[in-house]
């Protein structure tokens, strides 16, 4: 886990905050993260609802509040250091955020995630999570920290390697001894002008998958952990993996996330959206350390 040595979790004061500041603390714990920046934005809708409790809305009682929640669910390791960030609202807050991210160095950004809030391209966390330097955890709200079946979308691309060898990095730092990768195969349109049935270029195709993820696996240390392969038929890869967490009882993904030269506009990559949008399933999208957009970069393209 040297990966996530400086954490971004952003605070919402909501039903959000327990998960996200639980799921932080488990990887501080297995990163020994340096520090967590817990991160506030004063915002102006819902103000009622949101700072219920509150005699009067200040940054000292917002910094009081975030602190009563931190040390309620804030369990990670004694080492990691803890600073509280407050931001006031402006139409400039994602931009304001990507230059936080780069002034400090941040490896890991914990996001909440409610089914849906994502699917829209223009809001604010698509933008600053397809935009960020680093990697982005995506925690749903009644998550509790406990993976143990981790399953890692593949397509053998060095993306893929990079998100696979991440996730034996997590297990062998949280003990577990076995995880899945699964690679979507389909049958190309056209098939029959080679003089074949479905079913048998369906076996075709699969058995290039197979080759190609001996390929693929021969190349990484798999560190003592078992990594097995899981192949399926299917021509919509995000439905057949969210058909595929939900059956096996997925509680973790973790997907590689496009490089810059992708596209300004697909630094997550299409199938890692979907995915945001659709599994209920906490998702970590890896970044290679440096490979988002330079905080210039972003502020011309958002």
């Amino acid at each position: 886990m040297y990966r996530f040595k400086r954490i971004v979790v952003a605070i919402t004061l909501g039903d959000q905050d327990e998960a996200k500041i639980r799921y932080a603390a488990m990887v501080s714990r297995l990163a020994s993260s340096e520090k967590i920046f817990f991160i506030h934005v004063i915002g102006q809708e819902d103000k009622d609802k949101e700072y219920k409790g509150l005699k009067e809305v200040t940054e000292e009682s917002i910094w009081h509040r975030m602190e009563e929640i931190i040390s309620k669910y804030f369990d990670g390791s004694p080492d990691t250091k803890l600073e509280y960030v407050i931001m006031k609202n402006s139409p400039l807050i994602h931009i304001k955020f990507l230059n936080i991210f780069e002034e400090m160095n941040i490896d890991l950004l914990v996001l909440g995630k409610i089914r849906g809030e994502l699917a829209k391209r223009g809001t604010i966390p698509v933008k600053i999570a397809r935009k960020a330097p680093c990697s982005v955890l995506f925690v749903p709200v009644g998550i509790k920290p406990e993976p143990a079946n981790i399953l890692v979308p593949v397509d053998f691309s060095d993306i893929s390697q990079d998100a696979i060898e991440v996730a034996i990095t997590f297990a062998v730092a949280s003990d577990v001894r076995n995880i899945r990768c699964i690679n979507i195969y389909n049958v190309p349109i056209g098939y029959y002008e080679g003089g074949k049935s479905y079913e048998e270029f369906a076996e075709i195709m699969r058995g290039h998958a197979e080759t190609n993820f001996k390929k693929f696996i021969d190349k990484i240390d798999t560190r003592g952990i078992n990594v097995t392969p899981v192949f399926k038929l299917g021509r919509n890869v995000c439905e057949a993996i969210d058909e595929y967490v939900r059956q096996y009882y997925i509680d973790l993904l973790i997907v590689g996330a496009r490089g810059r030269r992708a596209g300004a506009a697909f630094v997550l990559g299409s199938l890692t959206e979907k995915l945001i949008c659709s599994t209920s399933m906490p998702l970590l999208a890896v970044k290679k350390k440096g490979e988002g957009m330079s905080f210039f970069e972003a502020l011309l393209r958002l």
